[in-house]
Parts: structure tokens; C-alpha cells; sequence
């Protein structure tokens, strides 16, 4: 009974950060703002600039410190505060429940939060978002076929946005817990999204995946980012490559795809970057989805002209429909040489589709969540900040060289027109 009251306690705050929406806020207003991943079941609520900063654990458990370490790597690079609450209320066989936030010391919008299950062997941990059944609560039993998930179906279908299925994946089975496989539908076709349920009582869906804890974060997430026939500029032998999520739809996309260019070339000199380019199109952009479609199908015939149909793009995204977005792909590939039946029957069929699908799926699983998200050689980097980018370019492959950077400039004030004089009376 214990146990439940304390779940029930665990539901209460994880559908409210869920609810609270989580992807980061919009920046301020002079500048684009980031395109939150409508595919997330939504995450983590963000503290309020006037929470106080919470406490760092002082916990004498061993285990406990030594996860803490481990979880540095799992959340975006960048000067913060990493809290780990252990939520021994809540008892899991074979598994110990936290709670994890990094709170930034820059920037709020890069504040984020994930549940932990380490396993009791210290081998294995499971990280991602919790939601809690409550009415499964009430009446528990074990989960033994589909119809056991109807309870998690209907709160699932709160928070992601489209149609999805659930169905059993015993390759995902842990101790306690059934492996779920979420096909969710982008309107174009399903991608995959796994989870996990508790098997004894059906109450708990874990949306997440396993995580080596031998292993750092930065080295699993290189060998689950797929490069091979990915849209890639840069040497071969490059010191770094940055892999990039991001969506044509996207206004804060625009303005760092320039901005990730500028330094490429302000760093090219010290410093030899190759760069990937990942689709992530966000459901509640129309056009997104066929304008990586598209994409797909002008890497297939010239890398260059990819990069080429993404700058022209960007260069009218203000002003685009999906009718215009189908004429504009249309003209586009005719004008590079691609005839008009060859891009018809590429464009948002077989390949081309499956691609940006295996990209969402990817790109879910590595805890994208907004666009643009910047991944260096696996670390995370929330790039809101100006400078962020550089800063850790130069401080991890250049020995700091050029560092500290000059602040970015405020800016400009709105100009007020002057006020308007009353008219003169007789």
C-alpha cells in the first residue's frame, strides 16, 4: 500500500512536468526561437528563474555518487548544477528510482530533467520520462497481453501528438519490466519509439532506453548516430564532427545553420570540423516532412545540390505552403538537372521517406527534443547561447586558445518614433 500512495505521489509530479512542457522556452524575442520536437511525450518543467538553486546531493552512498558522475555526460554540455534525488519510496525489484535535473547556470532554457532506474548489479541504467497510470494503481495485475495497455495507451495519447501503436518487444525485457515498442505516425509513416512497463502491476510506463554504465554517454550515442549516407561537409580526418538535428521549418534552424557556418570558417584554420546534417521535421510544421523528403532525394543525386535546397529553403521559409513548398521542389530539381518524372517518383516515396523516419527514430533515442540539437563527437550541446558553441570547440580540442570570447552584443533597442505633437487649435 505503501508503495502505491508513494507512485501515486510520483504520478502527481511527473505528469505535471510533463504537462509543464518542458522543450526549452522561446528566447527572446528579437531572435527566432527553437522548434520544440512535438513527437516528445513532453519534457521535463523547467525551473523558475526564481527558484533557489536546489542542493547538491550530500548523500554518503557510493552508489549514489557514482551515478551522479556518470549522468554528467547524459545531459547538454555547459556550466550548471547537477542534482540527483533517490526516490527510495518507490520500490522496483531489481532497481533503484531518481529523479535527475541539471539546472544551467547560464541559460533556463537549457534546464532539463530525466528519471533513472539503475539496476542493483550497478551494470545497467534506464533514462528517459516516467508516467504513472493511476487508475492501474487502484486495481493492479500483471501485464501479460496488449489489452493490459489500454490504461497507458489513453495517457500516452495526452502527450504525444499523432497516432501511435504499442505492442510487446521482448528484446527490450528487464528485470520488472516489459519491453514496449511505440510506432508513432508523422503523417508520412510510423518510426519507433521504445519503453518499458512494469510487468507486476502495469502502472508505470518508462520512456527511455538502457545505458551501459560502463560506458560514457559520448561514446553510446557515437555508435548510435548512423553517418554513413548522411549529408556530410568536412575532411574525413576532421578533430570533430558535429552532427546536427534540425528542421527546414524552423526558424532558430535558420539562424544556426548560419551561425555554425561563420564559425566553421572563423575556426578553419585551427581546427578541421566535419559536419552531418540530420532531418528532425517537428509535427506541427506542415511542410517540414517533404521538405527533408525532398532533400533526400537531391543528396541521392549531388550532395551539393542537398546543401543547395536547404539554403534556398531557408532563404523563403517565411513565406512557404505546402502547395508551394511541392511547386518549389518541383522547379528546384528540374533547374538541377534532375527530371521532373525521376524527382516525382523519389519525392516522398520509398527511401527518401524511410531515411527521415530513421533519422526521427534516431534522433529520439539519442533525447532530441527541440531543433536545432548539436551533438559533438556525442556530447549534447543546447545551443542558445551565442557563444556556447565556440566556447566548447576551443576548450575542448584547441587547450582553451582564444578563450575568454568577447560578450555577444546586445541588441539593438526598438527605435521609438517620436510622439506626435497635438494639433494646434484656433
Amino acid at each position: 500500500m505503501n508503495h502505491h500512495r508513494s507512485l501515486a505521489l510520483l504520478a502527481a509530479a511527473t505528469v505535471l512536468a510533463c504537462r509543464a512542457g518542458g522543450a526549452p522556452q522561446a528566447p527572446a524575442a528579437e531572435k527566432p526561437g527553437p522548434s520544440t520536437a512535438a513527437t516528445a511525450a513532453a519534457a521535463p518543467a523547467q525551473p523558475k528563474p526564481s527558484d533557489p538553486p536546489a542542493a547538491a546531493p550530500k548523500s554518503a552512498d557510493p552508489r549514489t555518487e557514482a551515478l551522479l558522475g556518470w549522468l554528467e555526460g547524459f545531459f547538454p554540455w555547459g556550466p550548471g548544477e547537477l542534482t540527483l534525488d533517490a526516490l527510495d519510496a518507490v520500490k522496483i525489484p531489481g532497481w533503484r528510482l531518481y529523479r535527475a535535473a541539471k539546472k544551467s547556470s547560464v541559460d533556463e532554457r537549457a534546464n532539463d530533467q530525466a528519471f533513472v532506474l539503475a539496476d542493483d548489479t550497478g551494470k545497467t541504467a534506464l533514462v528517459g520520462d516516467v508516467f504513472v497510470d493511476e487508475a492501474r494503481l487502484k486495481a493492479p495485475k500483471p501485464v501479460l497481453s496488449e489489452s493490459d495497455l489500454d490504461g497507458l495507451r489513453e495517457l500516452l495519447g495526452r502527450f504525444l501528438r499523432g497516432r501511435f501503436k504499442i505492442s510487446f518487444d521482448p528484446s527490450l525485457d528487464r528485470r520488472s519490466f516489459k519491453g514496449l515498442k511505440i510506432q508513432l505516425e508523422s503523417g508520412y509513416g510510423a518510426y519507433e519509439i521504445s519503453a518499458l512497463v512494469s510487468s507486476w502491476d502495469g502502472a508505470l510506463l518508462f520512456l527511455g532506453r538502457a545505458w551501459d554504465r560502463g560506458r560514457g554517454f559520448a561514446e553510446q550515442r557515437r555508435a548510435m548516430i548512423r553517418l554513413d549516407g548522411a549529408p556530410t561537409v568536412g575532411p574525413a580526418d576532421a578533430a570533430v564532427t558535429i552532427v546536427e538535428y534540425s528542421d527546414m521549418q524552423c526558424p532558430f534552424c535558420k539562424k544556426r545553420a548560419a551561425d555554425l557556418d561563420a564559425l566553421i570558417l572563423k575556426l578553419g584554420k585551427e581546427l578541421k570540423i566535419r559536419r552531418v546534417s540530420k532531418s528532425f521535421p517537428i509535427s506541427e510544421h506542415t511542410w517540414a516532412f517533404r521538405a527533408a523528403s525532398a532533400g533526400r532525394c537531391f543528396y541521392e543525386k549531388d550532395k551539393d545540390v542537398f546543401y543547395r535546397w536547404k539554403s534556398s529553403v531557408f532563404a523563403r521559409q517565411e513565406t512557404l505552403t505546402v502547395g508551394e513548398l511541392d511547386t518549389f521542389a518541383l522547379d528546384f530539381a528540374v533547374a538541377n538537372n534532375l527530371s521532373e518524372e525521376a524527382f516525382r517518383s523519389c519525392y516522398l516515396q520509398g527511401s527518401a521517406v524511410t531515411r527521415v523516419l530513421d533519422d526521427l527514430a534516431e534522433g529520439f533515442a539519442v533525447r532530441v527534443r527541440s531543433t536545432p540539437t548539436y551533438f559533438v563527437d556525442g556530447v549534447p550541446l543546447s545551443w542558445f547561447s551565442d557563444n556556447l558553441m565556440e566556447e566548447y570547440l576551443r576548450k575542448t580540442y584547441l587547450k582553451g586558445a582564444g578563450l575568454p570570447l568577447p560578450a555577444p552584443a546586445a541588441p539593438a533597442a526598438p527605435k521609438v518614433p517620436p510622439a506626435a505633437k497635438p494639433a494646434a487649435t484656433k
